[in-house]
């Protein structure tokens, strides 16, 4: 007969003692659980060349709840790209608002981006480890065009909102509202979801994104402190002093 690890043995009588003493406790007995991840989704940054810029990227979060009341959080974020395209930015825990100040945003992650060497190395900061993938990019920017999406379940209108300046810079203003008509994704009343624009075509990227839906509450996103000028050339590199696994080659490990 096959034995099992000391270590095992005491991991499932711990767990059995648990479950056996919730349920002379008087409460039901059950297996783990936990909420569901809440994703944003950040600020594009294309690798564009000849258009450096270094800046905060900010994100304000409210929810609004059944009952009306909010969830609101937020954070913010260095990014930098250098005249070759090269990207460097961080990811950035959020913190509720308002933050009496014992909740503090902490670089969780941060992201290299070299359409040169055509490598995208993302490092955590915990684990002291980056991932290593080929990076290749894109030839072009597509815009969806307007109309009824391939899911045949949304409709995408578009609007031009005309000129403006923000952080300095010349914007493009634009509005976009995907329409979900009732019962096209399981929903019992048609759903909008409208998405404001001020693109810069001098840096290729937008410098403020204000999203709107019921299902994700309002998203603001935007650029502060925008300089025009990159970080010091050692920014874009990974740390020397993280492992890397590269994933170009599976299974190879640096």
């Amino acid at each position: 007969m096959r034995r099992l690890a000391p270590a095992f043995v005491a991991v499932c009588c711990l767990l059995a003692g648990t479950i056996s003493a919730t349920a002379k406790e008087g409460g039901p007995a059950h297996a783990p659980d936990g909420r569901a991840p809440q994703l944003i989704s950040p600020l594009y940054f294309s690798p564009k060349p000849n258009a450096p810029f270094t800046a905060a990227a900010k994100t304000l979060w409210v929810r609004t709840l059944p009952d009306r009341s909010t969830v609101t959080t937020e954070n913010s974020r260095l990014v930098t790209r250098d005249a070759d395209g090269r990207i460097f930015q961080e990811r950035v825990t959020f913190v509720p608002v308002p933050n009496n100040g014992d909740r503090q945003m902490r670089v969780h992650a941060i992201d290299y981006t070299d359409p040169v060497a055509h490598t995208l190395y993302h490092c955590d900061t915990a684990s002291r480890e980056c991932e290593l993938f080929d990076y290749f990019a894109p030839v072009t920017d597509a815009v969806q065009p307007a109309g009824l999406l391939p899911d045949r379940a949304t409709f995408l209108t578009r609007e031009d909102l005309g000129a403006d300046s923000f952080a300095g810079l010349d914007v493009q203003v634009s509005r976009e509202t995907f329409t979900h008509y009732t019962e096209t994704i399981g929903n019992t009343k048609t759903i909008l979801r409208s998405v404001d624009y001020l693109y810069s075509p001098a840096l290729g990227v937008n410098v403020q994104v204000r999203r709107h839906d019921p299902r994700d509450g309002d998203q603001t996103l935007w650029l502060t402190d925008v300089s025009l000028t990159p970080s010091e050339p050692e920014k874009y590199k990974a740390p020397e002093d993280y492992r890397v696994i590269d994933h170009r080659n599976t299974g190879n490990r640096e």
